[in-house]
């Protein structure tokens, strides 16, 4: 039961795909394993939970299908919610096609045997709407398929209704819809009706089949004839049909509905002597027939005839669903004892019946009936965890008079009851039944809700929006005050009312757990920007820490040593934690961002530990500038403290300013109690106030008050003498103190402060004194350097190395180094560097940095250093420095540093030529980076040369250097060089992003540019777009994409004749108006009478095209096509593919022909022009020919250009179509694919190995692949690992890897094969098998190239068998992966869009609203 609940997300696989899903026939052969019990999980909590969580597929719609398609092959069912889901894709896409429409009805009977008939039927009925107002072209296949529907969920309806509906449309209707007819009125027993449909069949000369016979006995059987249904049998005989299984099974089903036990064992004999085969599912359903009819006690017999062959327990299980739906559980339990049960691998049966448990809940059967059947199921051994799926299904259903009294039981039983039981119930109720959920939780089951309940569900769930009673009522229901006030700001926070959150916060003092509120806390940072907020919040969630862990602090002791810092130590660096979080999430505006943090926390006098700090400083890199270096100084230096809060009760000692501690310590004294530890803290507050005068005369007033002032006191007066710059005074402290104690010595960063005042002054030798004679025996830890004291070392040999001045700062390195002041990083041996290059002593410098290189593996100041060599066009010290890095860091990553540093010094053609280099990864991460940290840097140069460096080379997404760069114009208010960027894609035929296209909209329409394109639509807009409007709305609304793409301009008018004169709407506008109504013949008539004047645009015309190919008016659409050809323009390229699609599915090659004419070689590319006219021919059946043609074409070509402008247009998608459908055509495709292979010109033999190996021709594919693809860089393959996921043909993509693994394509190619095999080995529950190729996977790949998806898929599958998944998963990616991993090509070569798909640019029609 621990299970129970946590897992909401299920992974859906399937394999194998036909089109059609045969359910015409009563009888089907399922071939399916044997059920095995699901684990214990809720699949569908989520949807009901306050975190909306519930991933919604994304699978396309005819993928859904095949997996409907699959799922019915197997195991003869399917959920409700599949077909909801698969109801949801055709709203949002606005279409389905005919075939794909008539497997959505079909699967509405029987196929959803866990739902009741009229959920069944009201669900078609919805489809059946859905499909007609999106003028789904539907015939009478259709019709017939409803009818089925209707038959098998025995609704109610008027044959002669039906009929005329059918007629009323201009449908014909055909046998199979009067034999359904037929069937409908014997359903009633009305045999009148019947034999009226049948005489009008024979006068139509209809055939009758067995189907027309089966409804006849079923007829006569509900008009309580049976001697009249056993004759139909005789009847069918003299008719020349014999009686099949399928009559006999009718038959049974007759008797068993009248209890007739004798006549049935009678047929049965008969169906035995006349070695007629009844399957099981004939039994069963013979049996389900005498149950539901009042015969239960009869089902013993048939049962015993049961054969139990393959495919039997998916069988039992249609039929125990559809028995418990009707109130039959009893006859279900018999049948489950039979169903044969699978062994574990300890040999154990595995536990069966958690369906049919759950469908009891489902259905709302008796809670007594229920527990009695979990019960028999428990004492049979059948399923010991009867009673926890009884309680998981109803939690699961939300019935609170369901779920509560299985609690009981469970609590009775003696099992555990968890706070996450509830969750679902708190869900599903009403807001004003929350908390009673709550009280009964405390009171019925003794489970106190904790944070989690009550900040996840409970508060969303009472959707109140004062924080006040929400906290107040959640007192009153028993929730202790801790956990209302927490879990309330949690939810404040995940709602992003950051000042609400800390408003609350600090009205109620409790602990806030830091890993639990610091991401909410920074997410709403980032909405509201509320800094101040946000500062408070970590200032309660420190105090919150504060209370929690520290101990009395004002108890007395003797020692010395300071009380302050033990506080501090014993609490964890929560602060440094929130601030290095939010470092990572606000990567763009990091520096900006983190000094508005810092800032507030030095005023808060909070403190964040040295490794913090460091860590930070790490992670900035470049982007460090001096005020953060000096904030996390201050921040990590151990000197802040808390400002006071106000109406913070009790104040500790150290938040005690001198003047009252100074009166603290008479009252004491004057008790006559020591004060010791308070002089102490007195002393603390003089150092803090660094106000030398007052803590001079405090220590003179102690001393003359016999008080022991430790040492530790005078190492920070010399400290304090050091930060006024009094470096005589300090240095003769120090030599007191050195005197009276020879041993003594300052901590390092007290030396190192002196130590540079004295090199400020000049005192040089006085400084490395000093440093000799506080020298440590050993180098300082990890631990004990802080940040603090880092950064003033680097800030002291930055000084020195802006002064010029390499000796000196040679020497003070070295001391330090040798005295063991410091260990060696990139950030300290920077100013080395930076030393000669601020002389512009360029061989000093990389001596230096050679020296450095091998002595400590950094490359400190490296692209500082490429940039100056780039300059001064020292090829030969840049190639040096270039080979030093390349032995630290890698061949890779040093050519990208290369690549930057020419982009960064404008030198675009260098750092092409490098990434030209074969044979180099991508590095797409490196790319990104780069293009953040130029953008924040506010540097367009750099991006433009990135853009340029770029270009053409398909292994980088230059998508997201576009985008950066389009920000970056946008901060730097350049409009136009925004649109520029737009344009010179074009150029580039490269296809903008949606979100590159708004963000330019938004530029140009801020700076009052016409927009000169068309804007996407944001998901908010497609959502209410969506929306039903009434026709008024629509007739009104502007859409915003004509606005933005061409603003009419309005003359202006006196008001005066504005008020009296109505202007007559013109052809024009009226046009324009007809579109947007989706009316096309309105629109043909006003633009016939358009003034001479008047001039369609040809995005307007684009829509006018549009709206006639929706309405399958292609002539008239080609007519509009070929008059914008005319006019050397071309429709709308979405529409044109989209137009160009419906001609080609038609095969309506003159058309075709005649338009490819007036294109040039561009404007096909765009269109995918080849590919759609191979489509056309194989829909023409003229594949053959078209070859032919192909082949003479290359034959033409004599020159290695004409070759390659011959493979450029090669229709590889088509190609695919060829030779998928026409097998018979490979050895003529091969011969040509040879033909293109002559001249180098590659692309259609690598069409036909993918075509012979997704076939399982292994050998035959290995051949070709050793002949000419082994060697290619790049390859086409995703087809076949799309082909091995629906098969799940694990041999088919072992074949693909074993072939790619030697090749010289990228290593995200390969990724991509291994994991398909995991996916494959997961989904068949291999997770052993699929663990072990990702074991050789990373062997051949880095496992960032594995896919993430499936790389989650097989971790949970491991983790469910309560093993430890062995790999760390790495984080999502922003950018693309590698493109060259996937079959990619020239848009000429896609096939990704042959299918008609409409494009999103007209708006609906009322009518079509779904």
């Amino acid at each position: 039961m621990a299970s129970i609940l946590r897992t909401g997300k299920l992974f859906r696989y399937f394999a194998g795909f036909t089109r059609n899903v045969l359910v015409n026939s009563v009888r089907e052969n399922e071939a399916s394993n044997l059920l095995t019990s699901a684990p214990c999980i809720c699949s569908q909590f989520q949807s009901g939970f306050a975190t909306n969580a519930a991933a919604k597929s994304e699978l396309s719609l005819d993928k859904q299908i095949r997996r409907l398609d699959h799922d019915v092959r197997r195991i003869g069912r399917i959920s409700r919610r599949d077909l909801e889901e698969i109801l949801d894709e055709i709203r949002t896409h606005r279409t389905a096609t005919s075939s794909q429409s008539l497997m959505v009805i079909r699967c509405c009977g029987n196929l959803v045997p866990e739902e009741l008939p009229e959920v069944r039927t009201a669900l078609v009925q919805e489809i059946w709407k859905t499909l007609n107002a999106l003028n789904v072209p539907m015939d009478i296949s259709h019709y017939n398929a409803l009818l089925r529907v209707y038959l098998e969920n025995e609704h109610p309806f008027a044959p002669t209704d039906f009929l005329a509906e059918i007629e009323a449309k201009g449908i014909e209707p055909n046998r199979v819809t009067y034999q359904r007819l037929i069937a409908r009125y014997c359903q009633q027993g009305d045999i009148e009706g019947a034999t009226r449909i049948l005489e009008f069949m024979r006068g139509k000369s209809l055939p009758v089949n067995e189907n027309v016979f089966n409804s006849l006995i079923l007829g006569h059987s509900q008009a309580n004839d049976l001697e009249s249904a056993k004759g139909i049998l005789a009847v069918m005989k003299q008719a020349g049909l014999e009686p099949s299984a399928d009559t006999y099974t009718t038959l049974l089903c007759a008797f068993a509905r009248h209890g007739d036990l004798a006549a049935l064992q009678e047929t049965l004999t008969e169906c035995d002597q006349k070695e007629i085969i009844l399957q099981d599912k004939d039994l069963l359903d013979t049996v389900y027939t005498l149950a539901v009819n009042g015969n239960s006690e009869k089902v013993d017999d048939l049962l015993a005839k049961l054969h139990i062959s393959p495919g039997f327990n998916q069988d039992a299980v249609n039929v125990i669903l559809r028995l418990v739906n009707k109130g039959h559980e009893e006859v279900g339990l018999q049948i489950l004892r039979v169903m044969p049960r699978s062994n574990r691998v300890n040999g154990e049966p595995v536990d069966v019946g958690a369906f049919f448990i759950r469908q009891m809940v489902k259905a709302n059967r008796p809670v007594e009936k229920i527990l009695s059947i979990c019960k028999t199921l428990q004492a049979e051994g059948l399923n010991p965890k009867a009673l926890s799926i009884a309680t998981e299904a109803g939690l699961t259903n939300g019935v609170v008079n369901n779920a509560l009294p299985l609690l009981k039981e469970m609590k009775n039983a003696g099992l555990p009851i968890r706070q996450h039981y509830f969750w679902p119930l708190i869900c599903s109720v009403e807001s004003n039944q929350v908390l009673d959920i709550v009280r009964r939780m405390q009171q019925e089951f003794a489970v106190l809700p904790n944070s989690e309940t009550i900040r996840d569900y409970v508060i969303p769930s009472l959707k109140e929006k004062n924080w006040e009673r929400v906290i107040t009522a959640l007192r009153d229901a028993g929730v202790s005050n801790s956990t209302a006030v927490t879990s309330a700001v949690y939810a404040a926070l995940v709602t992003h009312q950051i000042a609400d959150a800390a408003k609350i916060m600090e009205q109620n003092r409790a602990h806030y757990v830091p890993m639990l509120f610091r991401q909410p806390l920074i997410l709403a940072l980032s909405h509201t920007n509320d800094y101040a907020s946000f500062i408070r919040c970590v200032r309660q969630i420190h105090e919150g820490l504060q209370q929690r862990s520290a101990g009395k602090e004002e108890e007395a002791e003797q020692g010395e040593a300071a009380a302050a810092a033990t506080e501090k130590n014993s609490v964890p660096d929560v602060v440094g934690g929130i601030v290095q979080e939010a470092s990572n999430y606000f990567h763009r505006d990091r520096v900006a961002t983190l000094e508005k943090i810092l800032l507030g926390l030095v005023k808060q006098g909070l403190s964040i530990s040295s490794a913090k700090a460091t860590q930070l400083s790490d992670q900035l890199g470049a982007e460090m500038t001096p005020k953060i270096s000096e904030l996390l100084g201050k921040l990590s230096s151990g000197e802040l403290e808390p400002t006071p809060l106000p109406s913070s009760g009790k104040r500790t000692l150290d938040s005690l300013s001198i003047d009252e501690l100074e009166r603290f310590i008479v009252n004491v004294e004057a008790k006559g109690e020591n004060a010791n530890n308070i002089k102490r803290q007195l002393l603390n507050a003089c150092f803090r106030s660094q106000n030398i005068e007052k803590t001079l005369q405090v220590i003179e007033k102690l001393e003359s008050e016999k008080y022991q002032i430790p040492l530790g006191i005078h190492a920070q007066l010399v400290d304090l003498y050091t930060h006024h710059k009094r470096s005589s005074e300090a240095l003769d402290v120090y030599t007191k103190l050195r005197a009276k104690e020879p041993t003594f010595q300052l901590d390092n960063l007290k030396t190192v402060r002196l130590a540079d005042l004295l090199l400020q002054e000049e005192r040089v030798e006085e400084a490395f004194q000093l440093l000799a004679d506080n020298k440590k025996d050993a180098p300082i830890s990890e631990t004990e350097g802080s940040f603090n004291y880092v950064s003033t070392v680097w800030r002291v040999l930055n000084a020195i190395a802006e002064a010029g001045q390499p000796e000196k700062l040679r020497r003070l390195f070295d001391a330090l180094l040798a005295d063991n002041y410091i260990v060696p990083t990139n950030v300290l041996l920077g100013p080395l560097i930076k030393v000669h290059l601020v002389k512009d002593d360029i061989p000093k410098a990389i001596e230096t940095f050679e020296g450095i290189c091998k002595t400590y593996k950094v490359t400190p100041w490296k692209n500082e250093l490429s940039c100056r060599l780039i300059q001064k066009e020292d090829a030969v010290n840049l190639q040096r420095l270039t080979d030093l890095s390349t032995g630290i860091h890698g061949e890779v990553n040093s050519l990208y540093d290369l690549v930057f540093s020419f982009v960064e010094c404008g030198r675009v053609r260098q750092a092409r030529k490098i990434l030209e280099t074969p044979g180099l990864r991508t590095r797409p991460q490196r790319i990104s980076s780069a293009c953040d940290r130029y953008r924040n840097e506010g540097l367009l140069q750099p991006l433009e040369g990135l853009i340029e460096a770029t270009k053409d080379l398909g292994h980088i997404d230059r998508n997201k250097i576009y985008y950066t760069l389009l920000l970056s114009y946008d901060k730097a208010d350049e409009a136009e060089k925004a649109l520029g960027l737009w344009t010179k894609m074009q150029e580039e035929s490269l296809t903008p992003t949606d979100a590159f296209l708004l963000k330019l909209a938004e530029i140009l329409r801020r700076k009052n540019i016409d927009v000169p394109f068309v804007v996407p639509e944001t998901q908010q807009q497609s959502r209410r777009n969506r929306a039903p409007k009434n026709p008024e709305q629509t007739k009104t609304d502007t859409p915003k994409e004509e606005s933005a793409v061409k603003k009419e301009p309005t003359p202006k008018k006196e008001p005066a004749k504005q008020e009296a004169t109505v202007r007559p709407v013109s052809h024009k506008s009226g046009f324009r108006k007809a579109l947007l109504a989706n009316d096309p013949d309105a629109a043909i008539s006003h633009k016939q009478n358009l003034a001479a004047t008047d001039k369609i645009n040809v995005l307007d015309t684009s829509r006018l095209i549009e709206l006639l190919v929706r309405d399958d008016r292609l002539a008239e659409a080609t007519k509009y096509v070929e008059e914008l050809l005319a006019d050397g323009l071309h429709p709308q390229i979405k529409i044109f593919r989209f137009y160009l699609n419906k001609v080609a599915a038609a095969g309506d090659l003159e058309t075709l022909q005649k338009i490819g004419k007036q294109l040039n070689e561009e404007q096909k590319r765009m269109v995918s022009f080849d590919n759609r006219f191979c489509h056309a021919n194989i829909v023409a059946g003229k594949a053959e020919p078209f070859l032919k043609q192909l082949t003479v074409e290359i034959d033409t070509a004599k020159t290695p250009e004409e070759a390659a402008k011959q493979a450029e247009k090669f229709p590889r998608g088509g190609a695919v179509g060829i030779l998928d459908k026409h097998p018979e055509l490979v050895p003529q495709y091969q011969t040509l694919a040879e033909k293109f292979a002559a001249h180098n010109q590659l692309g259609p033999m690598n069409v036909l190995w993918m075509h012979l190996i997704s076939s399982g021709q292994e050998a035959a594919s290995k051949e070709i692949w050793d002949k000419h693809l082994s060697q290619l860089p790049r390859l086409m393959f995703q087809r076949v690992l799309q082909t091995a996921r629906e098969q799940q043909d694990e041999k088919l993509a072992t074949s693909v890897i074993s072939q790619l693994r030697d090749s010289k394509i990228s290593e995200g190619a390969i990724g991509n094969a291994y994991s398909c095999l995991i996916d494959i080995q997961t989904t068949k529950g291999n997770h052993e098998k699929a663990l072990d190729v990702l074991s050789n996977a990373v062997k051949d790949v880095s496992l960032e190239n594995i896919n993430r998806t499936a790389l989650l898929r097989l971790k949970q599958a491991v983790e469910e068998k309560d093993l430890k998944f062995p790999y760390s998963i790495p984080e999502k990616r922003v950018s693309k992966a590698d493109s060259s991993s996937s079959s990619t090509s020239s848009s000429d070569s896609s096939d990704d869009d042959v299918s008609p798909n409409i494009p999103e640019t007209v708006p609906r029609k009322p009518g079509n609203q779904v």
